[in-house]
């Protein structure tokens, strides 16, 4: 039988300028439980949030929420994955607007997926020259010719299986997760945000 999810909340803060001003004690343990080194508060207090969004789509995609959030739509919530090389972690994100144009990030975890590691999201992994694309919010991988599917059906498509060198990974967001953040937004603000 499986433990039940996390019932943590995950919270950090951004000021007006986006520099993160807070975390709070679960995120940090978190962090280490997640053997993330770089995650720990002397590395992430007083640093732009940007540091820390990977890729041009991802970036534009926040860019366009906090706007929204700072704009009056709050809370907006939105689903979103945190994957570890051994669980699936299926999470929801609120983003709250605080006086003076700061932003809360409270994070909850839904459910959880326990599965044989995947080397694919193993940090320590050797890294080849080549990139995959991964969907920042939902953590599908487009396979090439053909859509974007979970992590384990790109390794089987693409032979990964046994390979010493992983691909690096390059964050976007697919169709899908586009469309749900796009009316969820709307649904909140009563107009269709623009994210092309």
């Amino acid at each position: 039988m499986e433990p039940p999810p996390d019932q943590r909340s995950f919270i950090w803060i951004i000021d007006n300028a986006d520099k993160i001003v807070h975390v709070n004690d679960n995120w940090l343990a978190f962090a280490r439980e997640n053997r993330a080194p770089q995650l720990m508060a002397s590395l992430v207090l007083d640093q732009p949030i940007w540091r820390f969004i990977q890729g041009k789509e991802t970036s534009y995609l926040y860019q366009q929420i906090f706007s929204r959030v700072r704009a009056g739509v709050s809370p907006v919530k939105f689903p979103f994955r945190c994957d570890s090389p051994d669980c699936r972690r299926f999470m929801e994100m609120e983003l709250a607007l605080l006086p003076g144009d700061a932003i809360q990030f409270t994070a909850h975890m839904l459910r959880e997926e326990w599965r044989d590691p995947v080397d694919l999201l193993d940090a320590s992994r050797d890294r080849s020259g080549e990139f995959l694309k991964i969907c920042s919010w939902c953590k599908k991988i487009i396979i090439p010719g053909r859509s974007w599917g979970e992590i384990e059906a790109a390794i089987a498509a693409l032979d990964l299986f046994g390979h010493h060198s992983m691909p690096q990974m390059t964050h976007t967001i697919c169709d899908s997760c586009r469309g749900a953040l796009s009316l969820e937004l709307s649904e909140e603000s009563g107009e269709k945000p623009n994210f092309d």
